[in-house]
């Protein structure tokens, strides 16, 4: 079995962080993380999430971070595959599932703001 692209925002959604972040919040989330993609070439790793929970999410644009939902597709490796030069499972789907996207968002905030630090909001003030 190879692997697949399948769409997002029917069983999950996919939260894409580069490596230099998300080296850094797998390592924050630990255990509590879920099923995480490894993509080498692209450098990033790919959080699955329940449908419709990044909604309302605000991430800066230059942290590269991209929310995939309904309509947009992922690259979802076949389960066996945690060690390849391709796309693989850091943390396999039928192991740890989806991952919490609240505590997701909270690791991830926390990892922009201590890499880019504070950010302004739409309407100029810092949080």
């Amino acid at each position: 079995m190879a692997a697949e692209l399948l769409p997002a925002g029917v069983h999950w959604e996919a939260v894409v962080v580069p490596s230099y972040l998300g080296d850094r919040v797998l390592a924050r989330l630990g255990r509590e993380s879920g099923a995480v993609i490894c993509d080498p070439y692209g450098h990033r790793l790919i959080w699955l999430v329940p449908p419709g929970t990044t909604q309302g999410w605000v991430v800066p644009e230059a942290t590269c971070v991209q929310l995939l939902s309904v309509a947009q597709h992922v690259t979802v490796p076949p389960g066996w595959c945690t060690r390849s030069a391709f796309t693989h499972w850091v943390r396999g789907w039928a192991e740890h599932g989806l991952t919490d996207a609240r505590l997701l968002y909270v690791v991830l905030d926390a990892v922009i703001l201590a890499e880019h630090g504070p950010r302004e909001h739409e309407s100029g003030a810092q949080r």
